[in-house]
C-alpha cells in the first residue's frame, strides 16, 4: 500500500433514498475537512431494498468494498425521516416503509466504525450551505423535491432541528385542507401536491382506468404528468398548475419565516424538472409580503449529491472533532 494511501483519513457518506441510495468513500483532513473534490469520490449506487435489515448489510458491504482494505474512521448517513440522531435510529420514514429501525447502530457494528444519523434535507443543507450554491449566503435553505417534499436549514454554518428534530418539514404544510391524502396521512399538504409519490397517486385518481380519452397509456409519474402538461391535456394542466402553486407557498412560507440568503433546490424531481421550479419561485416572489427580499432560489451545486456532501461533512467531524477546514465560498446560479 502506497504512503498517500496509508496516510488517508477515509470517511465514508451514505444517502439512503426512497428508490436508490448512494455510497461514497472519501478521504479527509485531519482537521475535518472534505479533501478530494466530490467529482473524484468513489461511489456506489445501490437500489434501496425495502427490507432495512437487508438493506443496511448490503450498505456495509459497499462501504468495505469502496475502502478496499483501508479502514474507514466513521461514517455519516443521510436518510429521510423522521429520524432520531442521537440514538441513530429511523423513526418512522413514509417513503421508505421502514419504522423503528436502529439504521446507525447497526451499521456501526457491520462496518466497523462510528456512524452520525442525520435527515437527508438536513444533510443536503450543510453540504450546500459549506461547499455548494449556498456558500457565502446565510442562511441556506435546501428544499429537496423527490419523492417527497423537505427542507434542511443551516444558519451560521449549522444545522437547524428545532426542539422536536423535526425543522424544515415544509412538505407537510397545508396549502388545501380539503385536498388530496398525503402518504402521512394529513390532507392538502404540498408533498400531496409536488412530491413525486403524491403526484403518481393523483394520477391513478385522475385517471382510474390507467388510459387517456384516446386510449393511450395514462402518465404513470411526475415527469409523465408534467410533459403530458406542456402538450396541453387539461387534466395534466390542472395538476402541473396545482403542483407549481403549492411549491409556490412552500418557497414563499419558508422565504416569509427565514429570510434566507438562498433556497438551493435538489431531489430528482427538482433538478429534472427546471421550469416548474423556475415558475414556483416567480410565483414566490409574487407571495411574500411587500418590500421583504425576494428570494433567491438556485439550484444544487452538487446535483443529487448533496445529501451525500453532507453527511461527508458530518462524518469528517466525527473523525476529527476538532472541526471543519473553511470552504471557499462560491456563488449559486439562479434559477
Amino acid at each position: 500500500m502506497s504512503t498517500a494511501s496509508t496516510s488517508a483519513r477515509l470517511i465514508a457518506a451514505v444517502d439512503v433514498g426512497a428508490t436508490k441510495t448512494l455510497v461514497a468513500v472519501v478521504p479527509a483532513t485531519a482537521n475535518g475537512g472534505v479533501r478530494e473534490p466530490v467529482a473524484r469520490w468513489r461511489v456506489r449506487r445501490l437500489a434501496t431494498d425495502r427490507d432495512p435489515d437487508r438493506h443496511v448489510g448490503a450498505v456495509a458491504a459497499a462501504i468495505g468494498d469502496l475502502a478496499a482494505g483501508e479502514h474507514v474512521r466513521a461514517v455519516g448517513v443521510a436518510a429521510p425521516g423522521p429520524l432520531d440522531p442521537v440514538r441513530g435510529v429511523i423513526l418512522h420514514s413514509p417513503n421508505l416503509g421502514w419504522r423503528d429501525h436502529p439504521f446507525g447502530p447497526t451499521l456501526a457494528v457491520l462496518a466497523g466504525a462510528p456512524v452520525t444519523l442525520e435527515d437527508d434535507a438536513n444533510a443536503g443543507a450543510l453540504g450546500e450551505a459549506l461547499l455548494g450554491a449556498g456558500a457565502g449566503r446565510d442562511p441556506v435553505v435546501y428544499l429537496t423535491l423527490s419523492t417527497g417534499v423537505g427542507a434542511g436549514v443551516v444558519v451560521g454554518g449549522r444545522i437547524v432541528r428545532g426542539a422536536h428534530q423535526a425543522a424544515g418539514e415544509v412538505g407537510h404544510l397545508t396549502v388545501d385542507p380539503a385536498g388530496p391524502r398525503c402518504g402521512c396521512g394529513g390532507r392538502g399538504h404540498v408533498e400531496a401536491f409536488v412530491g413525486g409519490a403524491g403526484l403518481a397517486r393523483r394520477a391513478a385518481d385522475t385517471w382510474p382506468s390507467g388510459t387517456l380519452a384516446d386510449g393511450s397509456a395514462a402518465p404513470p409519474d411526475a415527469a409523465a404528468i408534467l410533459r403530458l402538461a406542456r402538450a396541453g391535456d387539461p387534466n395534466a394542466t390542472r395538476l402541473a398548475n396545482d403542483a407549481a402553486e403549492a411549491l409556490a407557498r412552500a418557497i414563499a412560507a419558508l422565504s416569509a419565516v427565514l429570510d434566507p440568503g438562498a433556497i438551493v433546490v435538489g431531489g430528482s424531481l427538482g433538478l429534472g424538472q427546471r421550469a416548474l421550479v423556475r415558475r414556483a419561485a416567480g410565483h414566490a416572489r409574487r407571495l411574500v409580503i411587500a418590500g421583504a427580499g425576494a428570494p433567491l432560489v438556485v439550484l444544487a451545486a452538487h446535483g443529487e449529491r448533496s445529501p451525500l456532501v453532507g453527511a461527508a461533512i458530518l462524518a469528517a467531524c466525527l473523525a476529527a472533532p476538532a472541526g471543519l477546514a473553511a470552504p471557499t465560498p462560491r456563488r449559486g446560479r439562479p434559477e
